[in-house]
């Protein structure tokens, strides 16, 4: 008799602590990994249950509170990507039914967005000048309109909220001008920036 009350106890411990962790029947808890966030604002959803779990900025791994049943379907999603990022599935990970195989191995992975870093020079009038933005370079080329205006675009596209620090790697040659920069430090907008100034006199 002894034995039977432990037992139905223990049922009711178990019981307990089940409903704390999210509850529902089941016995497992969707969770996963995600790579590359360093953005805010990402909410994830598992659409066979409604719930919701927003997810913080350099948050590497995840876990639902409501505890999915052997066999039960699951399928998790990105409900709202992250500012300035995109957030995607790997594969099939993110769905299927529920069993040990499964429900620990979500995965996620992330990418900033990324957008082109230029602007304008002014007063160039020969060959030679090149700027750099990193290991990133640019060379430009003078006007074929004498006095125009010359727009630039770095080749590698910088990442929202990235920082840039652009320079003058070499000055135009053949020439007794020099070129000045402005708006050439910042960190990246969440959008295309074409604000660098370069003047030539």
């Amino acid at each position: 008799m002894k034995s039977l009350y432990q037992r139905a106890g223990l049922a009711l411990l178990c019981s307990a602590i089940l409903a704390g962790c999210g509850g529902g029947g089941g016995s497992m808890a969707l969770s996963g990994t995600i790579s590359g966030l360093g953005k805010p604002d990402l909410v994830l959803v598992n659409t066979k249950n409604g719930e919701t779990l927003a997810i913080a900025s350099g948050q590497a791994s995840f876990v639902f509170t409501k505890l999915v049943a052997p066999d039960e379907e699951f399928d998790v999603q990105v409900k709202t990507q992250p500012t300035g990022a995109k957030c995607d599935p790997v594969g099939t990970t993110t769905k299927g039914k529920a069993s040990v195989y499964t429900v620990y191995s979500l995965q996620f992975t992330c990418q900033t967005n990324p957008y082109t870093l230029g602007g304008t020079v002014t007063g160039l009038d020969t060959k030679g000048l090149v700027l750099t933005n990193g290991s990133d370079t640019v060379s430009i080329l003078p006007p074929a309109t004498p006095g125009a205006a010359v727009s630039f675009t770095f080749p590698t596209m910088v990442a929202d909220g990235s920082p840039y620090g652009v320079t003058i790697l070499t000055q135009p040659k053949d020439t007794t001008k020099v070129c000045t920069l402005s708006n050439a430090v910042g960190n990246m907008p969440a959008g295309n920036y074409n604000g660098i100034s370069v003047t030539c006199q």
